[in-house]
């Protein structure tokens, strides 16, 4: 069975192929936003879907950094004030590009995952990009607590980054 789920769409984006020439550069001004933001992803993959918004993602900040990775509500995005970009867990985990790659740390084991299939992780996890990788391949932006995307994105069976509106 397909799911299809929907991003909300910025009429801004409508066109935009990536996030490229978007403008936004870390200065001071960002870095004081960046000061005044909470990030409370604190639960990884285990937010309940009726308080998820975006399934499997990585946030990055405007230096190339991973922040955190995993699921994110609503409430998550209102706290986060600068500009962030949302990659997939494909392509910022999985499948990274080595020569876009600025930072890799050795995987840390999850001491709560019970999978038996932990052994086929890659050792090395990117924690740092060129911020060019992260602008192209970004499937949404948050803008001072508001999300934007020029995307429709739709899982058939599973796709990394999966958008769902949550339920009122």
């Amino acid at each position: 069975m397909d799911v299809f789920t929907l991003v909300p769409q910025d009429e801004s984006l409508k066109n935009a192929e990536s996030f490229l020439d978007d403008g936004y550069e870390l200065n001071e001004e960002m870095l004081q936003k960046y000061r005044c933001s909470r990030i409370t992803m604190r639960k990884g993959q285990i937010l309940s879907r009726s308080r998820m918004f975006c399934k499997n993602v990585s946030v990055f900040d405007l230096s190339g950094k991973k922040l955190v990775w995993g699921d994110i509500g609503p409430d998550d995005v209102k706290q986060m004030f600068g500009v962030y970009y949302l990659m997939s867990e494909h392509a910022s985990f999985w499948t990274p590009v080595e020569k876009d790659v600025t930072r890799w740390t050795p995987r840390s084991n999850d001491p709560f995952s019970q999978s038996p299939y932990q052994q086929f992780l890659p050792e090395l996890e990117p924690i740092a990009f060129k911020i060019e990788t992260i602008k192209r391949f970004a499937v949404a932006r948050i803008v001072d607590g508001k999300i934007q995307s020029s995307r429709e994105l739709f899982s058939r069976n599973y796709q990394p980054a999966i958008i769902f509106f949550p339920e009122q």
